[in-house]
């Protein structure tokens, strides 16, 4: 299977013409069959809305809660933006928290997310969006199964420039 793997900052995935405009333009560059999103808390997303207007399929691949607890890894993914993570502030005094990444919990998830893909996926490409803390992780994750990944993009491209601190 080809795979390209979109990596976002979740406050842009239910509406922006920007994320709109990347996710129309890989549909078609990459002739995308199916897309794959997290996005558990919502239902409407930039991506869902792409995909229906596109006649691709799309599949909604997090755990859910009741998944997370049964696997153990609910308590530290809340944990994850607990009250001891440092605030910063960008250049337009938004304040912002460095990304974090569990390696042992957002991995199960990563995994969970290949086997539903895996599930679901017909010959084609297979366009995956993501939170950007898991473009490379899951990349790896999808390459170390025996599937190509063809492209990792990523949005908006000022996400690039953060640290993703381990938790």
């Amino acid at each position: 299977m080809k795979i390209v793997v979109l990596g976002i900052d979740h406050k842009y995935q239910a509406c922006d013409p920007g994320l709109k405009a990347l996710v129309t333009r890989a549909v078609q560059d990459y002739e995308v069959t199916l897309m794959a999103e997290e996005n558990r808390l919502m239902s409407n997303t930039v991506a869902r809305d792409v995909a229906a207007a596109a006649g691709t399929r799309w599949l909604q691949i997090d755990m859910s809660i009741e998944e997370r607890i049964k696997a153990g890894i609910q308590q530290k993914l809340e944990q994850r933006l607990s009250d001891d993570a440092p605030i910063h502030f960008d250049s337009d005094g938004e304040a912002y928290m460095e990304p974090r990444y569990a390696p042992r919990e957002d991995g199960i998830r990563e995994h969970h997310w290949l086997d539903r893909i895996e599930d679901a996926a017909e010959a084609g490409t297979a366009l995956i969006v993501c939170g950007f803390v898991h473009l490379n992780p899951f990349s790896e994750k999808v390459e170390k199964r025996g599937h190509s990944v063809i492209a990792k993009l990523v949005y908006p491209d000022c996400v690039r420039q953060l640290k993703i601190e381990l938790f």
